[in-house]
């Protein structure tokens, strides 16, 4: 891998550690990541970082449940 594409993948896992929402993304961020480097510093962080989102998406999926059945 050139050093431009392990710095993009770098770059990925950083915005997905900050950033990311989508547990599928973050997975996909951390897979790369440990496919280069299966020590790297991140990926701790991107795991935490997947319960949160999952959790957040359970979260937001009960809430618009809830919403529909008092909507409707």
């Amino acid at each position: 891998m050139s050093e431009i594409e392990t710095a993009l993948v770098i770059g990925r896992a950083c915005y997905e550690r900050w950033l990311g929402t989508e547990p599928e993304e973050i997975e996909a961020a951390a897979e790369a990541l440990s496919r280069i480097d299966p020590g790297h510093a991140l990926l701790p962080e991107l795991e935490q970082r997947w319960h949160r989102a999952c959790q957040m998406k359970r979260m937001l999926a009960t809430a618009v449940r809830t919403a529909e059945h008092f909507l409707s």
